[in-house]
């Protein structure tokens, strides 16, 4: 996949809001439909509108699911509306407007809805936490678990904080949305069933998390609420940058509490894809994640607390950007 910063966005209508997907170029979001039906009209497709609907729908998983040729479609369509994209107002033959400022649309997660979240824990530190040692399985083998994929949240969207928890915690993470399907997946090959990474805010609830755990079952509660997973802003392809390079720094209220890195991380990506695909399917759209870094959680950073409503979090990975999200009460 040639280099790209994939979007899903929301613009309003007058029939209410709909989901598009896009690229950056310029410091507009061009919108990959549009610029896909563009580009297939002048190629003189007599069905261009029916071709980019297909080949290009605005939803990120589909997308993916097309495959190489999709890919390309749009790829060239970028570089057919490249002198077109100082005006942001241009539109396609349809009338569909070709690209947009970020002010004027709502930033969703990349992948709304994954098919599912594998988290992943391959920090030391991270593994350390109430442990005296660390288990020498996992030098073997990478330990994760699953969540849904139902509640993630967007880049800007607040954090619900939950009635039920007093204990309202982060984990700074990131992670990688796979592109292909594939099974039995060795760690060589593994790079090709990336799509891209994007980051994520695993919000706990860390009281309910650690007592059912006691139940040797886990986590559940502690982990799945509405707007638990925060994802964004967007997919950075593998060759955009060096996913064993990253700096992951988490702020609250404006003030520095972790700066990490992910080279620290003990298995990496590929080791990661190997193990969870073993007799298991991976499809397009599933997000294996990082795990949380070595002082990525409230405890472990230098802030020393919980989560309170008010507070402002904000993860950004340079390369791939920034996401920022307010703690509110929950209005249910």
């Amino acid at each position: 996949m040639t280099a790209m910063r994939y979007y899903t966005f929301q613009v309003a209508t007058p029939l209410g809001p709909v989901n598009r997907i896009g690229a950056e170029r310029d410091g507009l979001l061009v919108d990959l439909t549009a610029a896909a039906a563009l580009k297939l009209e002048g190629d003189g497709e007599p069905d261009w509108a029916e071709y980019a609907a297909f080949l290009v729908p605005p939803d990120l998983i589909e997308y993916l699911e097309r495959g190489e040729k999709s890919q390309s479609l749009v790829q060239h369509s970028l570089r057919a509306v490249g002198s077109l994209l100082p005006k942001v107002e241009t539109v396609g033959p349809d009338g569909a407007r070709l690209a947009y400022r970020f002010d004027e649309i709502r930033l969703l997660a990349p992948v709304p809805r994954p098919n599912i979240v594998w988290d992943s824990m391959v920090f030391h530190e991270h593994v350390k936490m109430g442990r005296p040692v660390i288990p020498d399985v996992f030098f073997e083998w990478p330990p994760y678990f699953t969540q849904s994929g139902a509640i993630v949240a967007g880049p800007h969207d607040p954090i619900v904080k939950p009635r039920f928890t007093e204990q309202l915690d982060f984990e700074v993470e990131f992670g990688a949305i796979i592109g292909k399907k594939g099974i039995n997946i060795v760690q060589e090959e593994a790079e090709s069933y990336i799509a891209g990474f994007t980051i994520y805010n695993d919000i706990s609830a860390r009281d309910v998390q650690f007592r059912e755990m006691e139940m040797m079952l886990g986590p559940a509660k502690g982990k799945n609420f509405e707007g638990a997973n925060v994802m964004g802003p967007c997919l950075v392809t593998l060759d955009e940058i060096d996913y064993d390079n990253l700096r992951m720094i988490a702020r609250v209220n404006g003030e520095t509490i972790v700066d990490d890195n992910s080279s620290a991380m003990y298995h990496k990506f590929p080791r990661l894809i190997e193990w969870i695909s073993q007799e298991e399917y991976l499809y397009p759209g599933d997000f294996i994640a990082s795990g949380t870094c070595d002082h990525g959680t409230a405890m472990t950073s230098t802030l020393k607390r919980w989560l309170q409503v008010g507070d402002v979090m904000e993860i950004e990975i340079p390369g791939i950007g920034t996401i920022r999200n307010e703690v509110v009460a929950s209005p249910r």
